[in-house]
């Protein structure tokens, strides 16, 4: 086996693995390439693409494709996009396909088509993205214009996002889907909210894992009825990252998620794309939903303010009219408030306006 460690420039350096094997690869020799494997993607922090060269491959048993499958999903659990540079006429498509019929491993017959799978991504835009969304979080005043603005930037900045959408999840643990860019992604949601599983809303979950990925949603045991309800409307990997909520009460926790049409879509550029927008969102969600308390908290004290003002204007009158105590006439209006099933405010106000 050979590697070799080669850096793509596109906007910024990246770095990735391509690992060459030939020969055979067989129950003979897995265990010893699956070691050779691991160690060619370990270090902080790891590439961020693997492509693994099986052009010099003149067998591949079930045992040897078999470990080609474990390695490729241990890197993709790990944030690492995977491709297979094969020969036109190579037997290895055929033998990872008979191990696992339902996934196809991206597969690239030149080495500059598989790295330049990663290429598409455009810090620039990001940049501005980010830029344009700072400045615009310091004038939203409610937590609609807050997720507008980041949804939007999102789209935006995420080549691989078909569909951007947001769900939040409030203190007593209903979750709802605010605003998305297209309707589906509310209807995705749904389907997640009903099973109780699916990356959305394993993300906004107090003791969830922050974020969850797919790949590819057609070989995704984890979430199976949304898993199902995605690829049928047309999208085959997602990722979804926690909206991380301010400390108090009243808190709001919830999920920014991204949407691509084809397996393997989303890069590991994309997800740190993803991040950072979650971040710029988390900060202004609970800055504006503290102001938002804020604002209930004193409309509910100017609320108690007013009931309490008319109430005693209520009761002056009853004093002055039937010469009668503050403690009576307050039980007088609460015992016509019961009798006549009005609101004690309520009828105080029209005591206090009407005089009657």
């Amino acid at each position: 086996m050979a590697m070799q460690r080669v850096r793509v420039e596109a906007g910024v350096v990246r770095a990735a693995v391509v690992v060459r094997l030939a020969g055979t690869l067989d129950s003979a020799t897995a265990a010893e390439t699956r070691r050779e494997l691991a160690d060619a993607t370990e270090g902080a922090p790891p590439p961020d693409q693997v492509v693994v060269d099986v052009r010099d491959v003149e067998r591949l048993s079930e045992d040897g494709a078999r470990t080609l499958v474990a390695f490729a999903r241990a890197a993709e659990a790990r944030g690492m996009w995977f491709g297979l540079l094969v020969a036109p006429d190579s037997p290895v498509p055929l033998a990872l396909d008979a191990v696992d019929p339902r996934r196809r491993l991206p597969r690239f017959d030149d080495l500059s088509a598989a790295l330049a799978v990663e290429t598409t991504y455009d810090e620039a835009s990001l940049d501005q993205q980010v830029r344009v969304l700072t400045r615009s979080l310091l004038q939203v005043t409610t937590v609609h214009d807050v997720l507008r603005q980041v949804v939007d930037a999102a789209a935006l900045a995420i080549p691989g996002a078909a569909t951007v959408s947001v769900n939040l999840r409030h203190p007593d643990g209903a979750f709802r889907t605010p605003l998305g860019t297209a309707g589906i992604a509310a209807d995705l949601d749904q389907v997640q909210y009903r099973s109780g599983r699916g990356p959305c809303a394993d993300s906004a979950k107090d003791d969830g894992p922050a974020f969850a990925a797919s790949a590819d949603l057609r070989d995704e045991p984890r979430w199976p009825e949304f898993a199902a309800a995605a690829v049928a409307a047309g999208y085959h990997s997602v990722l979804s990252t926690a909206l991380l909520p301010a400390a108090g009460p009243g808190r709001l926790t919830g999920a920014l998620n991204v949407y691509a049409t084809r397996p393997h879509g989303l890069t590991t550029w994309d997800r740190h794309a993803a991040l950072l927008l979650a971040t710029h969102a988390s900060l202004a969600l609970a800055q504006v939903r503290q102001a938002e308390l804020a604002d209930l908290r004193d409309a509910q004290l100017r609320r108690a303010i007013d009931s309490r003002d008319v109430i005693g204007q209520a009761k002056g009158i009853l004093m002055n009219r039937q010469g009668i105590s503050a403690d009576e006439a307050f039980t007088v209006l609460r015992r016509t408030s019961q009798d006549l099933n009005v609101k004690l405010v309520d009828l105080a106000t029209t005591l206090a306006r009407d005089g009657g």
